[in-house]
């Protein structure tokens, strides 16, 4: 039930992203909230959740935007997997860590990115990408990651509650 409850939550956030989120655009870049969902999730649940959300985001993003199914799926759920098992045993009490853990997450996935569109020929100078687009992306994460996490765990607490109630 409680993935069930997170699918139907990241397709919310994924008609957000393209919708709302386009009037958040500076000089062209937009703060990937579906990413920021799935990073925060991944520290507040661990690797298989992360994965399993960056997997769920990827599908979507790959049927609504994508050329190949599953590019981007394979591409959030490494990156998923590898926030929550770096995380795992982290306390993420401070939100400077929840910052940093999210812009690093950002750079894994833009790093993931370019190397796979060099592998399958979609990409063909990186640094043209790199510098303009990944950090600008990553500071917009950064900055919208506490109030992301803090709705992850709110809603983390909520189905513990819902889910634990004896009846």
């Amino acid at each position: 039930m409680r993935m069930a409850a997170y699918v139907l939550i990241m397709c919310a956030i994924m008609i957000f992203q393209s919708t709302v989120m386009e009037l958040f655009k500076i000089c062209g870049i937009k703060p990937d909230l579906p990413l920021v969902f799935a990073l925060c999730t991944a520290m507040a649940k661990g690797e298989n959740m992360g994965a399993f959300l960056g997997f769920v985001n990827g599908v979507l993003e790959d049927i609504i935007y994508g050329k190949f199914l599953g590019f981007a799926a394979l591409i959030k759920f490494l990156t998923g997997y590898i926030q929550g098992y770096i995380t795992r045993d982290i306390f993420k009490g401070p939100i400077i860590l929840t910052m940093s853990f999210t812009f690093l997450g950002t750079l894994v996935y833009n790093i993931i990115l370019i190397f796979m569109g060099l592998i399958f020929g979609e990409m063909t100078n990186p640094w043209h990408f790199l510098m303009p687009i990944v950090l600008p992306s990553a500071l917009f994460n950064m900055l919208i990651s506490p109030f992301v996490y803090g709705a992850v765990v709110k809603i983390e607490k909520f189905f513990d509650f819902y889910f634990n109630v004896k009846y």
